[in-house]
């Protein structure tokens, strides 16, 4: 039975604030666990939030047509467990995993902490997930209109050389069953896995893909870290526009040993992301290579900025645990209203503008 938000009385629309105090109380990862089983077992709790975007909200990538420029980011829902609930509360995508190919515990207890304060997350979680059979089955019955894209990784102890192996085999798995497929190489949280953000390493892998990309024409896209220095980023994203990836997401969590072990996402984040999407956008901009912004965005303001500097679609995570489920809505809401100011027909109208007049459009909107 579909709950009709609309009719819902405020105290059940505000239902996610009044959870909140008592699942910060509990341990993180146990508080993300019970979110999960719950939204699994009762995905009809999304409609106490849900917004499906308006038509004004679609665009098209990849000859995709997304109905929001608003996805998930992965990490939240490795397992897809609870995709029926986010496809409800009207995310235009999804992004699941990072999975591996072999079932994964991941990292010793504790490995996940909240600074509510600062509105940011660290985990040093370790990819823990069960797996691309596991992972393979839930697909079958994933939402059929939202758009879902597969986050993959390189077992543990997998070496530079076996893990070429194994994005393979994970490509293989996936490409049938997703929009796009991202490789994971940028957590903190997997030893030697930052290594192979190298342009050697990178022009092996993306070589050994060629073939299965020509078969399944599934996109590919390749996810980094915020950490590398400029010169080390500009090398890593030539070389990725040169092997013609289908798009850049940028950018997974960042280290910062003061806090202790693994990475860190959500207000922390926020400038050290917005200046290396920056960087990367405008590497790409004669290319025209899609970039994907997460990391930091919580807000219309955060997103306008992003689409200033020339991006198109989006994910959020951290802002999502601290703000909850009607985040999406307000989102939506505010998107629609600058498309309806601007006197665009539509989000593709908007991102076939040039910099110049997408700074012009949203200089205007400002005042």
């Amino acid at each position: 039975m579909q709950i009709q938000s609309h009719l819902m009385h405020p105290f059940l629309m505000n239902l996610y604030q009044l959870a909140k105090p008592l699942l910060f109380s509990l341990d993180p990862e146990k508080a993300h666990h019970l979110t999960l089983q719950l939204t699994s077992l009762m995905p009809q709790l999304a409609d106490l939030w849900s917004s499906p975007p308006p038509a004004s909200l679609s665009s098209t990538h990849w000859g995709t047509h997304f109905a929001s420029p608003l996805g998930l980011a992965a990490g939240l829902d490795k397992n897809a467990q609870s995709l029926d609930f986010f496809a409800r509360l009207g995310f235009g995508a999804l992004e699941c995993g990072t999975v591996t190919l072999k079932p994964q515990i991941g990292n010793p207890l504790p490995r996940m902490f909240r600074y509510p304060e600062e509105s940011s997350l660290r985990n040093s979680m370790g990819f823990p997930n069960e797996g691309a059979d596991h992972l393979t089955r839930r697909l079958l019955s994933k939402p059929q209109h939202t758009r879902l894209g597969v986050n993959i990784g390189k077992s543990k102890d997998a070496t530079a050389t076996e893990a070429i192996d194994e994005y393979l085999n994970l490509y293989e798995i996936f490409a049938a069953q997703s929009d796009w497929i991202t490789v994971n190489i940028s957590s903190p949280n997997t030893q030697g896995l930052r290594d192979l953000q190298n342009q050697k390493w990178l022009e092996s892998l993306l070589g050994e893909l060629s073939s299965l990309r020509q078969r399944y024409h599934t996109p590919l896209l390749v996810k980094l870290s915020p950490d590398m220095s400029d010169e080390e980023l500009k090398l890593v994203t030539l070389t990725l526009i040169k092997q013609k990836v289908d798009g850049i997401i940028a950018t997974n969590t960042t280290h910062m040993p003061d806090r202790g072990a693994g990475g860190v996402s959500g207000k922390l984040l926020r400038v050290k992301a917005h200046q290396k999407r920056k960087f990367i956008l405008d590497l790409c901009l004669e290319s025209q290579t899609p970039v994907i912004g997460v990391g930091g965005i919580e807000s219309f303001e955060d997103i306008l900025g992003f689409w200033a500097a020339g991006g198109k679609l989006f994910q959020i995570y951290t802002a999502f645990v601290f703000h909850g489920p009607a985040l999406v809505g307000q989102l939506h809401r505010a998107i629609e209203q600058f498309i309806k100011r601007s006197g665009l027909k539509n989000l593709d109208a908007f991102f076939a503008l040039t910099i110049p007049e997408r700074q012009k459009v949203i200089g205007l909107y400002g005042h």
